[in-house]
């Protein structure tokens, strides 16, 4: 069997931690190689996540990586460096993976090797005392492209196992750098590093990864921080991305992502945001109209173009004020600027 490194980084949020740890701990059990590891990474926990987390038992030992708070971005790499097994997890602190995560994905390693093996995702569901039961909850697409695999399918950051030579090659010379403006979008950042580099892909049907069980905050809840870190990767990937055959196809869809972004959101949202998401698209390649909407879309593209007739569309959209998470003081901290009612 391989060995496989579980990198969790973590700020203190001790109660969905403790979860995530013993999830990832029964499944490393499960999967009985000795030599795997279970990386925390404390991301300036004050006091020290190794101090808080002295009293628990786990039953896998747990490799306590320490540095001074400087974000999840910076933590991931840190435990991709110091971890040393053949293949890497990435969990957030609140993320859970059923036990038989391992022997299902690795298990499914063709002869010839592969870079990523990813699965379905599936439901967590908690029973007491501290007894997690998981479920079926949804089928991702069959991939063997990267650029389709980490911009379109863009599964969650704990669902693929990744080999670490892989990524320590891929990553090496950052395409979008390490910024922790991007936090918000931290498997976006990773996903918009890869998506331009070959890569073989494997998929196990089977549910090997679910969202943790808690009712903490969680970055997606806050759909606007989420957005404003994506769009600074996206631009970043769009000033920095080279410009040839190699990189058209990652290119193309960056620009398609960026359209259906723009045209899903809402009357009244900041105007300089709105105007940016669309430039990306404006500036990358083109592809077939079927990506850009259905049917009704692409017929009415066809007489008045696909910007006019997303704008045309746009007016049917709700409003910020129905759909808004932050308050006045935060969305104006966030975009520099008052909103214009």
């Amino acid at each position: 069997m391989t060995s496989v490194a579980v990198v969790i980084p973590a700020f203190n949020r001790l109660g969905p931690l403790r979860h995530t740890l013993r999830s990832a701990a029964a499944a490393l059990a499960r999967y009985g190689q000795s030599e795997c590891e279970l990386l925390l990474v404390d991301d300036g926990s004050m006091p020290p996540l190794a101090e808080q987390l002295s009293g628990d038992d786990f039953g896998w030992p747990i490799t306590h990586v320490r540095q001074p708070n400087q974000g999840s971005i910076i933590a991931r790499q840190t435990g991709l460096l110091a971890a040393r097994a053949e293949w890497i997890l990435f969990l957030d602190s609140d993320d859970l993976i059923p036990p038989e995560k391992f022997p299902g994905q690795l298990g499914a390693i063709p002869d010839g090797g592969c870079d990523i093996v990813y699965a379905d995702m599936a439901r967590a569901h908690l029973e007491e005392p501290d007894i997690l039961r998981y479920e079926p909850a949804e089928i991702l697409a069959r991939t063997e492209d990267p650029a389709e695999f980490f911009l379109c399918i863009q599964p969650a950051p704990h669902n693929p196992v990744y080999r670490r030579s892989y990524l320590l090659s891929r990553l090496a010379d950052l395409l979008v750098p390490a910024e922790r403006r991007f936090d918000p979008a931290g498997d976006a950042w990773l996903y918009y590093n890869l998506c331009i580099h070959p890569a073989r892909i494997v998929k196990v049907d089977a549910p090997l990864a679910a969202a943790g069980v808690h009712a903490e905050l969680r970055y997606s809840h806050h759909w606007e921080k989420l957005g404003v870190a994506a769009l600074g990767i996206m631009e970043s990937f769009g000033q920095r991305c080279p410009v040839n055959e190699a990189t058209l196809r990652a290119r193309t869809l960056v620009g398609e992502r960026a359209f259906l972004t723009w045209r899903g959101l809402p009357r009244g949202f900041d105007p300089a945001f709105i105007r940016r998401m669309l430039a990306i698209w404006k500036r990358s390649p083109r592809g077939p109209l079927s990506r850009l909407g259905q049917r009704s879309f692409q017929r009415l593209s066809r007489l008045l173009g696909p910007e006019f007739a997303a704008r045309l569309l746009r007016l049917r959209n709700p409003s910020y004020d129905r759909v808004r998470t932050l308050d006045v003081a935060q969305y104006e901290l966030l975009f520099c600027t008052p909103r214009r009612s």
